[in-house]
C-alpha cells in the first residue's frame, strides 16, 4: 500500500478454497508495460511510478536517459502530468481517462479535467508538433469536448451550472466530520449517535447525512468514516460545526479519533 506501506506476498493459492488456478487482472502500468513490450520489442520502453521511481537518483537516470535518447516510450501514472519537460515527446496516450469520472467526489469532472490539460502540454514543446489520444467510451462528454476545443470556459459554464442545480459549492458550503475506529461499524455509530444528539439544535438550513465509509476506509489499520454537513449558509454551517465540537470535545476515549474538515476537498 503507498499509503501505510502494508505488504503482503503474492499468495500461492486462494486462501478460501485452495485453488491455485490464480490469473492476474487489472491493468496497471506494470501490465500495459508488459504489453507495450511485446507490441513494439525494439523499442526502449521505461515505467514511472512509486514503485519505480522511489529515490531522487532514480529520477536522475531516468532524465539522464530521456535526454540520450535513450528512452522511446514512457509509461506511468499521473505523475508524468505534472512539471516535466521531455524536448522529444511528441505523443501523449491516457487509457482508461473515465475511471476519473465515476468517482462519489463531485469534483471529478474539474480534476480530470485538469489533468488532461496539464498532460496535453507535455506533447510537441519543441519544434515537433504534437498529439494527445485519450482512450474514453464517452467521447461526446463534456470534459472531452472542453478538453478537445482546449477551451477551459465551456467546462467551467457546464460544470457550474451543475454545481448551482444540486447546491454544490461555490453555491453551497460543505464540511465533513470524521472518524476512525479499529472497526468501521464503531466509528459510524460513533458519528451516528453524535448526529442524532445534536439534530435538535441545529438550523433548518443545515442538512446532516449518515455515516458513510471514507473513499479510503481503511488506512494504517484504522477504519474511516465520515458525515458530511451542508448549508447555503456559512454562518449557519459553522454554528451547526461549533454544536459538533462541544459534543466531540466529551468524548475523551482514546479508542476513536475524529476531526473536522471544513471546505474538504477530499471526499
Amino acid at each position: 500500500c503507498h499509503h501505510c506501506d502494508f505488504r503482503l506476498p503474492i499468495p500461492i493459492a486462494c486462501p478460501d478454497c485452495g485453488n491455485q488456478d490464480l490469473t492476474a487482472v487489472g491493468q496497471g502500468t506494470q501490465r500495459i508495460e508488459d504489453t507495450l513490450r511485446a507490441a513494439l520489442p525494439q523499442a526502449q520502453i521505461a515505467r514511472v511510478d512509486r514503485d519505480s521511481t522511489t529515490h531522487q537518483r532514480d529520477w536522475d537516470d531516468l532524465y539522464a536517459a530521456i535526454r540520450a535518447g535513450g528512452i522511446d516510450v514512457l509509461v506511468g501514472t499521473q505523475m508524468l502530468a505534472k512539471g516535466h519537460d521531455f524536448a522529444r515527446l511528441n505523443l501523449v496516450i491516457v487509457l482508461n481517462a473515465d475511471g476519473s469520472l465515476f468517482s462519489s467526489d463531485f469534483r471529478a469532472p474539474e480534476r480530470l479535467f485538469a489533468e488532461l490539460m496539464q498532460v496535453s502540454g507535455r506533447a510537441g514543446r519543441a519544434e515537433t508538433a504534437g498529439r494527445v489520444l485519450i482512450q474514453t467510451r464517452l467521447p461526446e462528454h463534456p470534459v472531452f469536448a472542453a478538453v478537445r476545443a482546449q477551451d477551459y470556459p465551456l467546462f467551467a459554464d457546464h460544470e457550474l451550472a451543475q454545481r448551482e442545480l444540486f447546491a454544490l459549492p461555490p453555491y453551497g458550503f460543505q464540511a465533513a466530520v470524521r472518524a476512525d475506529a479499529t472497526a468501521q461499524a464503531e466509528a459510524g455509530q460513533f458519528l451516528n449517535d453524535i448526529r442524532d444528539c445534536i439534530a435538535p439544535l441545529l438550523p433548518d438550513n443545515v442538512h446532516q447525512f449518515g455515516a458513510v465509509p471514507m473513499q479510503m476506509a481503511r488506512l494504517a489499520e484504522r477504519e474511516r468514516a465520515q458525515i458530511f454537513l451542508e448549508s447555503p449558509s456559512r454562518k449557519a454551517l459553522h454554528h451547526a460545526l461549533n454544536q459538533w465540537e462541544q459534543v466531540l470535545n466529551q468524548y475523551k476515549s482514546g479508542s476513536i479519533r475524529w476531526h473536522i474538515d471544513v471546505d474538504t476537498q477530499e471526499i
